[in-house]
């Protein structure tokens, strides 16, 4: 008997111990993941389109900006205007990605004290590690776009509206009010559809915080909202036809969330252990609170998503990465629930449940690594037009002629082509810096022939698309194809660079 007792007291301990440690360093653990995921080879990879995208557009004075905005991409304009006093200060690739970077370490560690919250130090622990490694964010956690800021934002607000809704102060307000309204107006397919679940869930279940309190809140990320759907709108009438395939499209987004299929059988065992258990009990945020509020925060950038493709207008696996860091705190409300049981007697639970949570957090960081790895050590995202560059500067000729296709194309080539090539910018009419594009306004398609007529050798440089370049850019590659041929042809990643001479050209 004594024995028993004694093992008993002994698997008390180890678990109060383990369970002590998550309690004071919960958050220890993926802030170093975070940071450590994030540097890796931070700047190994060249800037790519819409990172291009990001600094020509908000390097711009505000009044060319704001003119560009009026014909495109008005929907992400709060983020080209938080971007435009970073690149004042430097346009180097490292500096461009530091606030994608940051934000992503914030959200890790927020995500850690979500989970925390509603459940417990083990169950934040466990978030915080999953978030690090999940593909939607390792993806986009080193790129100069607005998705980790998004994410972090949605975060923010999570964490203030939990707090806020158990003990009403100003200072939780004002932060969920304004973390809000930055991921509404930062994203309406991503953010605002993440926010307004876990807003609707709280007006569901309001605890201490009275009703009209969170409707006040509500309404500042609610009037960004409408505002970017409405100028969406404006400039993105019918861009997927009725043939897109919404549902396989949407059922395919489990790549988010998992590197391969093996990573996918643990993230979802996870979450269903998670959620089953969870919901069969009450959590310190009420009957079933917990379970909701977190299923709403997955689900709802999931349905914006896929709505809106259903409606005519876009779909990108990465417009739903707000869901990412739910489903990292229901993947560890799954290891809380191994670590502990499932019932209230569970707080002595014998070391294997202490032994199998750990194991489970290794399994499921285990399976994530190949495609974290895979995604650290390319070479480049999908433009490689650092050594495209290379091959211009080793071949170009004094008079040649070169032709941009494709919109960000020239902003590229000009950041890493070295200067004094050469090369005429001969259809540039309106330079970038001050052109409605940020490709740079050229001259019309009639006159394009005329324009490269003198030329013996001529450079076409571009993006590849779905369609040829004579479909895409027909009067473009017509002027420069008319009696010459195809000299030279290199592909780049996504980037074409062909030459095409004339008769006599060197």
């Amino acid at each position: 008997m004594t024995r028993g007792r004694s093992r008993e007291h002994r698997l008390l301990g180890h678990h109060r111990l383990l369970r002590r440690v998550a309690g004071g360093w919960w958050w220890l653990l993926p802030c170093l993941l975070a940071v450590g995921t994030t540097a890796w080879r931070y700047d190994a990879k060249p800037l790519w389109r819409d990172e291009f995208y990001t600094l020509a557009t908000a390097v711009r004075g505000w009044s060319v900006m704001l003119r560009g905005l009026r014909v495109t991409d008005a929907g992400l304009g709060p983020w080209y205007a938080l971007m435009h006093p970073w690149v004042r200060v430097s346009q180097d690739e490292a500096w461009l990605r530091l606030p994608g970077a940051v934000a992503t370490v914030v959200a890790v560690v927020v995500v850690a004290a979500c989970a925390r919250r509603l459940l417990d130090p083990v169950a934040g622990a466990a978030a915080g590690v999953v978030c690090t490694v999940l593909p939607v964010l390792v993806d986009h956690s080193q790129e100069a776009r607005p998705y980790p800021l998004v994410v972090a934002s949605v975060t923010v607000t999570a964490y203030a509206l939990l707090r806020d809704r158990e003990r009403p102060r100003t200072r939780w307000w004002v932060l969920w009010t304004g973390a809000a309204t930055a991921a509404a107006a930062l994203h309406v397919l991503s953010g605002a559809p993440a926010v307004a679940a876990l807003i609707a869930v709280v007006l569901l279940q309001p605890a201490r915080a009275p009703r009209r309190r969170v409707l006040l809140g509500a309404a500042f990320p609610a009037l960004a909202s409408f505002a970017m759907v409405a100028v969406g709108f404006s400039q993105a009438p019918d861009r997927i036809g009725d043939d897109f395939p919404v549902l396989s499209r949407t059922l395919g987004l489990w790549h988010s969330a998992a590197g391969g299929r093996a990573a996918l059988v643990v993230v979802a065992v996870l979450c269903a252990v998670g959620l089953t258990a969870w919901s069969r009990r009450t959590d310190r945020g009420g009957r079933r609170f917990g379970p909701v509020f977190v299923t709403a925060w997955i689900a709802a950038p999931v349905l914006a998503n896929a709505g809106s493709a259903w409606g005519g207008q876009l779909f990108e696996p990465r417009y739903s990465t707000a869901a990412a860091p739910g489903l990292a705190v229901l993947c560890g409300a799954g290891v809380a629930v191994l670590a502990r049981g499932r019932g209230p007697r569970s707080s002595g639970a014998p070391r294997w449940r202490s032994v199998g949570a750990g194991l489970a957090v290794t399994l499921l960081v285990a399976t994530q690594v190949p495609h974290l790895a895979q995604v650290r050590r390319q070479a480049y995202v999908v433009d490689d037009m650092p050594s495209l560059a290379r091959d211009l500067a080793a071949d170009v000729r004094p008079g040649d002629a070169v032709v941009y296709l494709g919109n960000t194309t020239r902003p590229m080539a000009r950041y890493y082509l070295p200067p004094g090539l050469g090369l005429q910018d001969v259809l540039l009419r309106s330079d970038p810096a001050g052109s409605t594009s940020i490709g740079g306004d050229e001259v019309p398609e009639d006159e394009r022939l005329a324009s490269l007529g003198g030329f013996r050798r001529v450079w076409l440089v571009g993006v590849r698309l779905n369609d040829p370049w004579d479909v895409a850019f027909a009067s473009s590659t017509t002027a420069a194809h008319l009696h010459r041929t195809m000299a030279f042809q290199e592909d780049r990643g996504q980037l074409r660079v062909e030459l095409w001479a004339g008769p006599g050209a060197p």
